[in-house]
């Protein structure tokens, strides 16, 4: 058997397009890695994302790696990661991104650290992550992968704003304008706990009300700090079968319902439950039509659960609210921070310095490292072939659906 030998991935120094030093590594995934490097013409830090070289030469992951620059470009929002460069190396051949360089945790890390999080905090996360979901819908782009390890809380650069979400990895994201162009079957793109059903069938037509279903399931996760469905919580026991079954068959109880399952009813704001069946409806028809108008809709009702009775003691998350307060997850990483940081005036998320790696459906995603995590079951590669229900699945026990 011939064993070959992976090529050498750049090395502290080394330029990129004759801009971009890299300085050292940040993380590495299945399609790529990503190094910190500095910038030469503005001085300024950028991650660098390389593709692997060996994955450079199939075409169809290389489409997707280039898709990040072009779609970004395409969409008018703050609230999606920045590309600022693309090229291919001249010595590998592997194309490369240059984006902003992140600094803060995404939303799974936020959640395993401080559990269900605050209405009015939930509500400015979904307000901002409904901004750039707004603005890919209104350039014609579906996102198609959205979960918490793709959404990110960035640390802001302003002083009255708390953070400043940025969504990642538009790898796979599918342009409406060339799906409705095209008859092709095209592979089924997104992870199974947060997809909607259409996306489990090769020929059906992916829309905006797509992603729409991922995000009354990530409205439920951020107040609740739990999934909606209840086979992952199944421990070993979880299946594939089963959990597909769930998302596509069986009974879509209300949220306050599934709330009041594990012990937490009060968490679920009243307008809620009528709000997430116009999100999480098995008839892309029924959903809200796009981003925007299911972001108009759950506004108001996460505006009046911050502001009413009991808000001020809503779950753990609600420790780190109120000037001078620091989350009880976060307090050991500011205490190894040298000087001390001034306190903070809102919340405060775990310390992690990123960028999206990976773009494949389901694909290992590495980020830096955060403190240990609440462990949960059932991770889950996926697909469904013909439209129908054959599924050609590994079940990996012991993790909790994420990209790492």
């Amino acid at each position: 058997m011939v064993h070959t030998t992976p090529p050498a991935l750049p090395s502290p120094g080394t330029v990129l397009g004759g801009d971009f030093r890299i300085v050292r590594p940040l993380s590495q995934g299945g399609m790529g890695a990503v190094f910190v490097a500095e910038q030469l013409s503005t001085g300024k830090q950028r991650a660098v994302k390389l593709m692997h070289a060996q994955l450079a030469q199939d075409p169809r992951f290389r489409e997707r790696f280039e898709q990040e620059a072009r779609v970004g470009a395409r969409i008018e929002s703050d609230h999606v990661v920045e590309v600022v460069a693309a090229g291919v190396d001249p010595a590998t051949q592997a194309p490369w991104l240059a984006m902003e360089l992140l600094d803060g945790a995404d939303l799974a890390a936020v959640v395993a650290q401080r559990g269900p999080l605050p209405p009015d905090e939930v509500r400015e996360l979904m307000g901002q992550l409904g901004h750039a979901l707004g603005a890919a819908h209104r350039a014609g782009v579906v996102h198609r992968d959205l979960k918490p390890e793709n959404v990110f809380v960035a640390r802001p650069r302003q002083q009255s704003v708390r953070f400043k979400v940025k969504v990642l990895d538009f790898g796979v994201a599918k342009i409406v304008a060339e799906t409705r162009a095209s008859s092709v079957m095209t592979a089924s793109v997104g992870t199974p706990l947060w997809m909607a059903p259409e996306q489990t069938e090769l020929a059906a037509r992916v829309t905006p009300a797509s992603d729409v279903w991922a995000l009354g399931l990530l409205a439920f996760y951020l107040l609740t700090g739990r999934m909606y469905w209840v086979e992952p919580s199944r421990g070993p026991r979880a299946s594939v079968m089963s959990l597909m079954r769930e998302v596509l068959f069986n009974p879509l109880d209300p949220p306050s319902a599934r709330a009041a399952q594990v012990g937490c009813p009060h968490l679920i704001p009243a307008g809620f439950d009528a709000w997430f069946a116009r999100c999480v409806s098995r008839d892309a028809g029924a959903r809200f039509p796009d981003a925007a108008q299911a972001m108009a809709a759950l506004d108001p009702v996460l505006g009046a659960a911050a502001h009413g009775p009991g808000a001020a003691a809503h779950g753990p998350g609600a420790a780190a609210h109120g000037p001078g307060a620091v989350s009880r997850f976060a307090a050991p990483l500011a205490a190894q921070r040298t000087p001390a940081p001034p306190a903070p005036t809102g919340p405060v998320y775990p310390t992690m310095v990123g960028t999206e790696v990976g773009g494949v459906a389901g694909g290992p995603s590495a980020q830096v490292p955060v403190p240990p995590r609440r462990r949960a079951p059932a991770g889950v590669v996926l697909a469904i072939v013909g439209g129908g229900l054959l599924v050609l699945a590994a079940l990996v026990i012991g993790g909790l659906l994420l990209v790492r």
